[in-house]
């Protein structure tokens, strides 16, 4: 089978290119204005979008995992920037609003 398989791809590999395609010029898509990459409101907008997690379920997954008294909450740049206190330290925390993974956790400067 793999034989076969090895034929029939040397074959197409082999075949002429056909008449009237001048090999030497580029395919008539480069000449093509490109594809809009991204057509949509802002992604880093000043709220979060429709389908991020509630703010209090993001409060409850941070007091599961041990942070505790959260002492400010803010939307900045597609993230939720929150400070929060884990053990006796406060952490500056950056999470991701949509599966409230923690991007960032870092010492909080005063």
């Amino acid at each position: 089978m793999i034989f076969l398989t090895a034929i029939a791809l040397v074959g197409n590999l082999t075949n002429p290119i056909p008449p009237g395609l001048d090999s030497n010029s580029p395919p008539p898509f480069y000449n093509s204005p490109p594809a809009p990459i991204y057509d949509s409101p802002d992604l880093y907008g000043a709220e979060p979008s429709v389908i991020a997690l509630d703010l209090s379920t993001i409060k409850a997954k941070l007091y599961g995992l041990g942070f505790n008294p959260i002492t400010s909450v803010e939307f900045v740049g597609g993230r939720w920037k929150i400070r929060a206190v884990y053990g006796r330290e406060l952490r500056a925390l950056e999470v991701n609003p949509d599966n409230g993974i923690i991007i960032a956790d870092r010492p909080a400067k005063n």
